[in-house]
């Protein structure tokens, strides 16, 4: 009897060996259902890599904690690498810049994917060979984004972050607007907000987008009228909301969305002069730890599967056309010509030549911002 206890005790133990060191198991790879030929062996090969890699990290500020975790979920299950570890950091483009420049500096990168609005930063990183050549199959769709002069190709292919006119409808009735022009009418003196072009890189960049369609004159005129000026984005969601002002100038799509689902009606405008639409990049870094999931999450991010996922949490203007969501509302309400956030295909979008903007550029087009709205009332 003691001898068959041991026997099976031993049995036991090189099970628990032979599991305990056999790795995670591996789910199937339904994305490989849908693919033949050339691609199948590709993005096979790159799962087979990604799972002896095991890890992977990103960063953006664009998609809250809640998106980058159901983006996490549906990637594993659609790509079958369940055992593979993320990490994740959320915070403003400045922070995480100021985060990268440090750690490229010291030669100890953390993060192997990054997703900003922040071209001259991109066009930076890719001149000083920070960052991958990868070319993803999804790229030859972002023709509207390369159309506006928005795409690095063999870098990046870019959605768009706009900041654009918005109206709080609950105040200003079923107002026409149309054009840039509409905001300089006499009845609504006062009752304009404009991004602080003076104080944020962003908005900057904005101004001078505009500036390409709009005079000096007509900024000068929004000035006269009374116009204020705002910084963060979130105050001035906050202050159209309130009904301190009625019309904002630099409103992006998220916060027509929050303020929508706190029941105010906030509608974005695309002026028929055109709107700015700043790139937003996802890159890999060049000295990324982890090159096959990057590359895996690269075209996971520029698919259709991955728009649709994150439209659920987070408004984004694609760069590409989308098809319709599964979920009807989405439709109605985001990706609609009039909606919060439709893809660049359906707005006029300004063509700037975002390679050739450098940091001096930014900070002219700052001071004349500045001497623009001198006498312009400033909050936060």
């Amino acid at each position: 009897m003691k001898k068959r206890s041991s026997r099976w005790l031993g049995m036991i133990l090189a099970l628990v060996v032979v599991v305990g060191f056999s790795g995670p198991s591996w789910a199937a790879s339904p994305i490989l259902d849908s693919l033949s030929g050339a691609e199948k062996a590709r993005v096979a090969k790159l799962i087979k890599g990604a799972r002896k890699e095991g890890s992977f990290s990103w960063a953006t500020n664009l998609a809250p904690i809640k998106a980058a975790k159901a983006l996490e979920k549906d990637f594993k299950k659609y790509y079958g690498l369940s055992g593979v570890k993320f990490r994740f950091a959320n915070r403003k483009s400045s922070t995480l810049m100021k985060r990268f420049e440090q750690e490229i500096n010291a030669n100890k990168l953390s993060v192997d994917v990054v997703v900003l609005a922040a071209a001259s930063w991109l066009h930076s990183m890719r001149k000083r060979g920070n960052l991958m050549k990868y070319t993803s199959p999804e790229d030859k769709y972002f023709v509207p984004a390369a159309k506006a002069k928005m795409n690095a190709p063999g870098y990046w292919v870019a959605d768009g972050q706009l900041n654009t006119m918005s109206v709080n409808r609950d105040l200003a009735g079923n107002v026409k607007l149309d054009s840039w022009y509409d905001l300089l009418k006499p009845e609504y003196a006062g009752k304009v907000l404009v991004g602080d072009a003076e104080r944020s890189e962003t908005y900057a960049l904005w101004y001078r987008g505009l500036r390409q369609v709009l005079p000096l004159s007509y900024f000068q005129k929004l000035n006269d009228a009374k116009s204020g000026v705002m910084i963060r984005g979130s105050a001035q969601r906050r202050s159209l909301m309130a009904g301190e002002y009625w019309f904002g100038t630099t409103i992006m799509a998220r916060h027509n969305w929050i303020a929508k689902k706190a029941g105010v009606k906030m509608s974005p405008i695309y002026p028929k002069e055109g709107t700015v639409a700043l790139p937003i990049g996802a890159v890999i870094m060049a000295k990324t730890k982890n090159p096959n999931m990057a590359k895996l999450f690269i075209d996971y991010w520029r698919s259709v599967r991955g728009h649709h996922k994150l439209l659920e949490f987070n408004p984004l203007n694609s760069g590409r056309p989308l098809p319709p969501h599964a979920n009807p509302e989405i439709n109605k309400f985001i990706l609609a010509d009039d909606g919060i956030a439709p893809p660049l295909d359906r707005i006029n979008i300004i063509p700037v030549d975002w390679a050739t903007i450098e940091h001096a550029e930014v900070k002219k087009w700052q001071k004349e911002f500045s001497t623009v709205f001198s006498t312009a009332p400033r909050k936060n």
